[in-house]
């Protein structure tokens, strides 16, 4: 039997097979890919091997909404803290029953006391999350101030319902906010503060300040953002901000397209005159600032009579007094009309309400303008309240 010969031995370097070992694309190339997926896909393929692990930590997330409010998912930005540091949207809302998160500076005490038997987490990990563009805090079970979470240097979206305390001068350490969104009692401070965002704000909505003592510690005047140039949006209700609206003129608010403001600012929504004659007189004041502005400013705003005035009485019969006053637009017109209701029969329902001829403030349409216009006055929902 003639002898296995053997096959000859292959010779030569192994570069092929060490090139075929190395991965296709660096990490930095893998991350530009991983940013088009959603957090929980990155936080699957980053498995699968070193290369994709490190990818992962470089990849600048798409900004997708993720609610921390389990455990399950605090668990997650645990990890999340070094595995997928560039998240750029997080909202922290409630974990569950008997979980909270660590006290801050300045807790209350019987809050404290009360939750002293509570699992306890870690808040401050928000501060490793240096890419946040979307910060969002919903009943969140927080206790106290927490500065850190006021040192986001790209944050352009700040939302804060219920939760913790705070003061408007942290936000100074949010050098590129956009949108301001708050309605909580924990926040405190003059608008003033506000004015190291000048240049960013495009939208400011406080419209719950109140604490447990009935007092509303958001306090300053409205006029201290008139010069704001990319405000758009500026809601201050249930504050104690306080001015005049008719200290507004043309080169104030440049872009403003809707205002919100609590009654004690003289002229703003439900605002309470002392004289009818007052009213009158301030409703052609208004009339000059609306036709300069968006004809959606001063959407659906009223203006009454102070139960206080000397011109004010009470009519035992139906319907009540014509003692409120509103703005009313119809086509390109513009007038106003006094207006009461009748007695509350719930106290959900304030009762229908009674309406008095339109007042026009603009001249009556051209004739053969009107003669296009179909103008029905017995129909009073047809007229558009502005």
């Amino acid at each position: 039997m003639m002898p296995h010969s053997k096959k000859p031995r292959l010779t030569g370097s192994n570069d092929d097979a060490e090139a075929s070992a190395r991965p296709i694309l660096s990490a930095d190339e893998f991350a530009c890919i991983l940013g088009f997926l959603p957090p929980k896909q990155i936080m699957c393929l980053r498995r699968v091997c070193k290369t994709w692990r490190e990818a992962a930590k470089k990849t600048i997330v798409p900004i997708v909404e993720f609610n921390v409010d389990s455990i399950d998912k605090y668990n997650a930005l645990t990890v999340m803290v070094t595995a997928m540091p560039n998240l750029q949207q997080i909202k922290i809302s409630s974990m569950g029953a008997r979980h909270k998160y660590n006290d801050g500076e300045d807790p209350d005490e019987e809050e404290a006391a009360r939750t002293a038997n509570y699992s306890i987490h870690d808040i401050e990990i928000l501060s490793n999350f240096t890419k946040l563009r979307i910060l969002e805090f919903e009943c969140a079970p927080m206790n106290g101030r927490y500065s850190s979470l006021f040192e986001f240097s790209l944050l352009q979206k700040l939302k804060i319902t219920w939760g913790m305390k705070w003061d408007l001068e942290l936000l100074s350490g949010l050098p590129l906010l956009e949108e301001l969104h708050v309605y909580s009692g924990g926040v405190t401070g003059n608008i003033n503060s506000l004015k190291a965002l000048k240049d960013t704000l495009t939208m400011v909505s406080i419209e719950f300040s109140n604490n447990v003592n009935g007092d509303f510690p958001v306090h300053g005047d409205f006029m201290d953002l008139a010069d704001f140039p990319r405000l758009k949006v500026l809601c201050l209700k249930n504050t104690a901000v306080t001015g005049n609206l008719l200290d507004i003129d043309e080169h104030h608010f440049p872009q403003l397209q809707s205002l919100s403001l609590p009654d004690q600012v003289c002229g703003g929504d439900g605002y309470k005159f002392q004289r009818i004659a007052e009213m009158t007189d301030f409703i052609h004041k208004l009339y000059h600032l609306k036709k300069r502005r968006s004809p959606k400013l001063l959407l659906y705003w009223r203006w009454h009579l102070s139960e206080d005035s000397p011109d004010w009485y009470r009519s035992r019969r139906y319907p009540q007094l014509p003692f409120s006053i509103e703005l009313v637009k119809v086509g390109s017109r513009l007038g106003y009309r006094w207006f009461g209701v009748y007695a509350v029969t719930s106290e959900n329902d304030d009762g229908p309400t009674q309406y008095c001829e339109i007042n026009w403030l603009d001249q009556e349409p051209e004739r053969e303008r009107a003669a296009t216009m179909k103008f029905t006055f017995r129909n009073w929902r047809g007229f558009k309240e502005i």
